[in-house]
């Protein structure tokens, strides 16, 4: 619309009409009547920061500063349509283990009642589902409103979440995948940024805080300064110690040939594809070995209910 000569105000209330997300719609019909009075865009955004990251209200403002801002809008549009798509790729990947995995804690119980039920009637088996499932409040309940409490103790404090999220990416098999993920958002918000002509240091803290994971925030925002004192940025995330070699030598590349936000770019959809391929690796990892715990709880299942039988 902006590209067509539509005006601000009117372009955002069309939105407005076609946004279902209530918060979204009211901070639009909010901007509607602010930009109507000549607030500029960035301004009007920055009055929600709820709805707007500052990622996003960064650009926009360089966007207006430099008359470039349909072209801002354009790299955020295809910023967060690759997010959305990784999102959904994950989501998608991960879907037919988690069913799996829940089929695993339902099976023995299922199979527990209906065998009582065979054998003993259907009271006895309303006790045996009863005391199956205050096993599992004692196994499985205990342990995870445990593990729910010191998460929650840690994400209370900053210096916690920075031990939590840097656990979470030493986890094995799973760590890797949302390591990628972070590194991959930070490389494309990196690109959006510095192609809109934000300021490298302050591409570099917005583009941290986008990673979602404030362990790599801290480092990466870290490397920040040392780009502020007129370093390299190549040399600031190498000191970051987060990033790989590959990476690294596409960055300084970019900085030699005066090329950086297309390399950039291209790093970003390097990194994308590794974690396209990690989620991939993830869900085949996660589905044979949900099988097989499945088919072993079945066959103990099925070996015990004939026992008991034969024993009758």
């Amino acid at each position: 619309m902006v590209q067509a000569g539509v005006g601000i105000a009117a372009a955002i209330a069309a939105i407005a009409e076609d946004t279902r997300d209530p918060p979204l719609r009211l901070a639009l019909q909010q901007m509607t009547r602010e930009t109507g009075r000549g607030r500029t865009l960035s301004a009007a955004m920055a009055a929600h920061p709820r709805v707007f990251a500052p990622l996003t209200l960064a650009m926009i403002e360089v966007g207006e500063r430099g008359g470039r801002l349909e072209a801002a809008l354009r790299g955020l549009a295809e910023y967060y349509e690759r997010e959305h798509e990784l999102r959904h790729l994950l989501t998608r990947e991960l879907t037919y283990p988690i069913i799996l995995f829940g089929a695993i804690i339902l099976i023995p119980l299922i199979g527990n009642v209906l065998r009582v039920w065979v054998t003993d009637g259907l009271p006895a088996a309303l006790g045996a589902g009863v005391a199956q499932l205050l096993r599992y409040a004692i196994f499985l309940g205990i342990p995870a409103a445990a593990v729910t409490f010191v998460v929650r103790r840690m994400a209370a404090s900053a210096q916690g979440r920075v031990r939590l999220h840097r656990f979470l990416l030493g986890i094995p098999v799973v760590g890797p995948v949302l390591r990628k993920l972070a590194l991959a958002r930070f490389c494309r918000a990196l690109a959006s940024l510095y192609a809109s002509g934000v300021l490298l240091g302050a591409a570099v803290r917005l583009s941290a805080d986008a990673t979602g994971n404030d362990y790599l925030r801290e480092r990466l925002s870290a490397a920040a300064g040392h780009i502020d004192t007129g370093g390299s940025l190549a040399d600031a995330l190498e000191r970051s110690g987060v990033l790989p070699a590959t990476v690294l030598s596409m960055i300084r590349t970019g900085e030699r040939t005066g090329d950086l936000d297309t390399l950039a770019h291209n790093v970003a959809a390097h990194l994308e594809l590794e974690a396209r391929t990690a989620i991939s690796q993830l869900a085949v990892t996660l589905t044979p070995a949900a099988i097989i715990i499945a088919g072993v709880i079945v066959g103990i299942m099925v070996i015990s209910f004939y026992a008991g039988l034969y024993a009758f």
